[in-house]
């Protein structure tokens, strides 16, 4: 996927910018950091364990980030060039201010990535922080690498390809860009384009509101997955709950052994009779007799509302449980964590957004020396 999205990438900056060497710079300098990025990633997981989405977030941000920073800087600095200024002196000014610019765009990404350590959840923290470094090894690459690069290449970056710009040569001399036209319009009516542009994505953002938060399952795969056949298959054979057992434990240390017999007798029938339940295997304990297992289908998907209804009856219904006879008895397994995880991003996107915007708002005022752009722009996050 990453090999596509650079050819396509490729071909895009080649007719956009006009050049090869050009087009090529931004997609050599974004390789090298994610080389560096993903061999730093692989090389800590000697020392501490991380996920393989890790990996992925680190390669599919490196890549991102280290192409937009990379244009920043070279879009500069052609027009540096273009000004009149020598390649070496052009290199220096585009470090100087689309570098600067380039340093806090990537300071806000790393907040943003680093802030998902409050959601709570250790394997979206080490996503984060993996993340995180790519996006800062691409500010440093952006900011030395490439105008050494630059200072290398010389003119050979500003001067345009004719095949790709065969468009270009029949254009009038001073004739007003499209962009140019687009800007002035936009300027010129802000209120009404303020509103259309709330108004389109209020629209866009109504499917939000049915969203639902969790973990990927066999049913999220495509349909020509064996996964997905497979689920597929298991639901319709056995009913949709069948994906989704959950895992009922009941830890009784301090019972005598007839106790414990009762508790591995009655916890069938008692799980039987709760709502959304359509089968319960038999309980069993282990060796000492002090912990019972019964699986637990449901009638409904792992990822529907009912179940996680389901659960959390359970739960309620577990607390009561040692109050009466003294044992303790959980609710887990696949099903369970993954309405945990759900909940638990639910509940700490309000923090997480607090933290992102507000630290981004205190990094905008030290850059813009200004109160009302940053806060305009945390209107804008």
């Amino acid at each position: 996927a990453e090999l596509l999205g650079m050819m396509i990438g490729f071909l895009v900056l080649a007719i956009t910018l006009g050049s090869l060497v050009a087009a090529g710079l931004p997609l050599l300098t974004s390789l090298i950091g994610v080389g560096i990025a993903v061999a730093t990633v692989t090389a800590l997981t000697g020392f501490i364990e991380l996920t393989d989405t890790a990996t992925t977030l680190a390669t599919m941000l490196g890549l991102a980030v280290g192409i937009d920073y990379a244009l920043f800087i070279l879009s500069r600095y052609r027009q540096n060039v273009s000004d009149g200024l020598e390649p070496r002196d052009a290199a220096a000014r585009a470090t100087g201010t689309a570098g600067s610019a380039v340093v806090f765009a990537g300071m806000t990404v790393v907040i943003a990535l680093v802030g998902l350590m409050v959601v709570g959840i250790p394997f979206l923290t080490a996503m984060g922080l993996a993340a995180a470094g790519a996006v800062v090894i691409a500010v440093l690459i952006a900011t030395t690498l490439l105008p050494a690069l630059l200072g290398l290449s010389g003119k050979r970056v500003t001067r345009l390809n004719r095949v790709l710009t065969w468009r270009l040569r029949g254009s009038k001399t001073g004739h007003e860009k499209a962009s140019v036209r687009y800007a002035r319009f936009i300027t010129g009516h802000p209120l009404a384009v303020v509103f259309a542009c709330l108004a389109l994505l209020l629209a866009v953002a109504v499917p939000a509101t049915h969203m639902k938060l969790g973990l990927p399952d066999g049913g999220s795969k495509p349909t020509d997955n064996t996964e997905r056949k497979a689920y597929d298959l298991l639901s319709e054979g056995f009913g949709p709950g069948f994906n989704g057992v959950l895992t009922v434990v009941v830890d009784a240390p301090d019972a005598t052994k007839e106790q414990q017999e009762q508790i591995a007798h009655d916890i069938t029938g008692t799980l039987e009779e709760l709502p959304n339940v359509a089968a319960v295997s038999p309980a069993s304990q282990n060796e000492k007799g002090d912990v019972t297992i019964a699986l637990v289908t449901p009638m409904t998907g792992p990822a529907s509302d009912e179940t996680a209804d389901l659960v959390d009856y359970m739960r309620e219904k577990a607390e009561t449980i040692p109050e009466r006879y003294g044992i303790n008895a959980y609710v887990t397994g696949t099903t369970a964590l993954n309405i945990d995880t759900a909940d638990t991003l639910a509940a700490a996107l309000p923090k997480y957004i607090a933290v992102v915007v507000g630290l981004a708002l205190l990094l905008l005022m030290v850059v813009f020396r200004s109160i009302l752009v940053p806060l305009k722009a945390a209107a804008g996050f």
